[in-house]
C-alpha cells in the first residue's frame, strides 16, 4: 500500500506519525488498500475559524473508497480527528461483515430444509464448496 501525504511542508515528526498510523491501521483490513492520501491545507478564513484542514482518502479494490475530512486548529489536531473518524468507517465495516458471515441467507436456509430428513429443529450444515463470487457493490 501507498501513503502519499500532500501539503504538510517539512513538518518531518508529522510526516512520520501520518504515515505509521495510516499504514498500522489500514493493515489490517479484509481487503489490501491501495492508496491512502491524506492532504493538508491552510485554509484562511475571514473570521478566523480553524485553519487547518485535513483529508484522508482510501482506495480499496473493488470497494468504495473511505474518506474523512476535518478543519481544526492545528495539522495534527486535524489529522487526529480525521483518523478517528476514519476508524469508526472500517470498524462499521468490519461489524457489517461479522453480521453477515453469522446469519445464512434464506435461500441457503430454505434449501436444506427441503432436503429429505431435514428439521427446523437442528443447525443447518456448512455451506457447500463452490466457486466464491465477488460481493455485489450498492449504491
Amino acid at each position: 500500500m501507498r501513503v502519499v501525504i500532500e501539503g504538510l511542508g517539512e513538518d518531518r515528526a508529522l510526516r512520520t506519525l501520518v504515515n505509521g498510523k495510516v499504514a498500522a491501521s489500514l493493515g489490517r483490513l479484509h481487503v489490501p488498500a491501495t492508496t491512502a492520501r491524506v492532504q493538508f491545507a491552510n485554509e484562511t478564513s475571514a473570521k478566523g475559524g480553524p485553519a487547518a484542514r485535513c483529508s484522508i482518502t482510501v482506495d480499496l479494490p473493488r470497494r468504495p473508497e473511505l474518506h474523512a475530512d476535518i478543519t481544526a486548529e492545528s495539522f495534527r489536531l486535524a489529522f487526529e480527528q480525521a483518523f478517528a473518524m476514519l476508524e469508526r468507517q472500517v470498524e462499521r465495516d468490519r461489524a457489517r461483515r461479522r453480521e453477515e458471515r453469522r446469519r445464512p441467507k434464506k435461500y441457503y436456509l430454505a434449501k436444506r430444509l427441503l432436503e429429505p430428513g431435514a428439521s427446523s429443529k437442528e443447525p443447518p450444515a456448512g455451506p457447500a464448496v463452490g466457486r466464491g463470487l465477488a460481493p455485489r457493490r450498492t449504491a
